[in-house]
């Protein structure tokens, strides 16, 4: 049998190139740190150069733009949307029209996972300052971890870009395509000299054929970073581990093949339940940029990297400004909006965005909850339409998580997937209960299936009051079930 890797293939930039990326990456943090000990300076900043550039839109006069000096005249001009209200002026734009909500032409629109109110899919424009500012701010994620981690050869290797196929589908004037597709697209030419895969694998639309070509090509490459939904990097590594062990490689993990692989650039989805399979694959602990990001404006908020800081980082001065209304007034007539500097910790809010693509207190849908206001930490709490709610505990996803989780410490198991849904009218009565599908490892499963979810409910009691009192004596919810 060979060993588990031989000379490892690495990028051949110059030794310097790693310590000018460490150097820049020393002015990122710093200049974001700074933005975070003034938030209501970086944030008004950001608002009002956004208003100030879609002043003379059609938007922007209907609005009273240019007597907009703060963000009280904002708000006060400003009603909240969605995708919705604003899909007439992004068909208008699809179709070429200039003027709308921004003043240029936009050539690429994202086609956004999700669909509306109307049962639409939604097409969301991406313009091209959008997408510089989406280069800041996944440049600032990765500096953070740079500077924290002191590493300085980061470019002697490659990064493993696990991106959607770059597909461009011409319609009319515009090209549709996703945000990630497009980023990829357009890498900087000198980032384009350590970035993995080549374009044509890149481009393959099927993914079980990508990962294989990618496990196969780059066996024997310095890989240094990964990066994607965190959700198919286990499926990478099943793959690699398989293509190894038929060249006859020795290999026990992922680490036998890339040893130099530390770090992780995640997304999508809540990066808990895969880490523990991760670390697995690897045979070691690695380390995850874990960010909040959406189609609508790039990465909003990344891993701290600082101790006894929970959450993500919020990044206030990239081209987003944000604002929040706090759940228990969402759909009201007059619910309040509080900007980033006045949000409170604990407290869960659906999270509006205005960006540089002429969305303007746009509702995303997405409920999120500060962890910390010194800096600003966030952390993602579900989606809006996503929330479990049979008697108004709306128990959102963050608490589902962390209930899981205290029942995988009180009985240790290995969970491929799972996911919670409610079963309503129990037996005929008016008494709802949730329902747990979790997907174990075969030789990783609960000893105790039930201690598995007493513990769940347990954990949901401590997470949601609402839920702790109307479970009590099976007043309402009765006690959850593990399928």
């Amino acid at each position: 049998m060979m060993p588990g890797h031989g000379p490892l293939t690495q990028s051949g930039m110059p030794k310097v190139a790693g310590m000018g990326l460490y150097a820049a990456a020393h002015l990122r943090v710093k200049a974001w740190d700074k933005a975070l000990a003034n938030v209501e300076r970086a944030q008004t900043e950001q608002l009002l150069a956004l208003v100030r550039h879609a002043r003379d839109t059609e938007f922007g006069r209907a609005h009273g733009f240019r007597e907009i000096r703060d963000y009280d005249d904002y708000r006060r001009r400003v009603p909240v949307g969605d995708y919705d209200s604003f899909s007439t002026s992004f068909d208008r734009m699809r179709r070429g029209e200039r003027n709308i909500v921004v003043p240029e032409f936009v050539e690429h629109f994202g086609n956004s996972s999700g669909s509306t109110n109307q049962h639409k899919i939604k097409y969301l424009p991406i313009t091209t300052r959008q997408v510089d500012y989406q280069r800041g701010n996944g440049g600032d994620a990765l500096s953070r971890y740079l500077v924290k981690n002191d590493v300085r050869d980061f470019t002697d290797g490659f990064v493993m870009n696990l991106v959607p196929p770059l597909t461009m589908r011409q319609e009319g004037p515009i090209k549709v395509t996703c945000n990630p597709a497009l980023m990829a697209a357009n890498l900087p030419a000198t980032t384009k000299a350590v970035y993995l895969p080549d374009r044509p694998t890149m481009c393959m639309t099927d993914y079980d054929a990508k990962l294989d070509r990618i496990a196969d090509r780059y066996l024997d490459y310095d890989i240094r970073m990964v990066t994607g939904t965190t959700c198919w990097f286990s499926l990478l590594f099943d793959k690699l581990l398989a293509a190894a062990r038929r060249r006859g490689r020795t290999v026990e993990t992922v680490s036998d093949l890339w040893p130099n692989l530390n770090v992780f650039f995640g997304g999508g989805v809540a990066a808990a339940p895969y880490m523990p399979v991760i670390r697995e694959r690897m045979g070691r602990d690695v380390q995850l940029i874990d960010t909040y990001n959406a189609t609508e404006g790039g990465v909003y908020a990344s891993t701290a990297f600082e101790a006894g800081l929970e959450g993500m980082m919020m990044i206030p001065h990239r081209g987003v400004f944000f604002e929040f209304v706090p759940i228990e007034e969402h759909g009201q007539p007059n619910a309040s909006r509080v900007p980033l500097w006045e949000v409170e910790t604990g407290q869960n809010y659906v999270i509006l965005i205005t960006n540089a693509s002429g969305m303007y207190s746009y509702e995303l849908g997405d409920l999120v909850r500060f962890t910390s206001t010194a800096p600003h930490a966030v952390e993602f709490a579900g989606r809006l339409a996503g929330c479990l709610s049979t008697t108004q505990e709306l128990t959102t996803h963050v608490e589902v998580q962390n209930a899981f989780d205290a029942a995988l410490n009180v009985a240790p198991s290995t969970v491929i997937d799972y996911g919670v849904g409610a079963d309503i009218g129990i037996d005929g009565e008016a008494k709802s209960r949730y329902v747990v599908f979790a997907e174990f490892s075969g030789d990783r499963r609960p000893e105790s299936p039930e201690a598995f979810i007493d513990a769940f409910d347990d954990g949901l009691c401590e997470e949601n009051r609402v839920y702790r009192e109307h479970r009590q004596n099976d007043t309402a919810i009765l006690a959850p079930e593990l399928v």
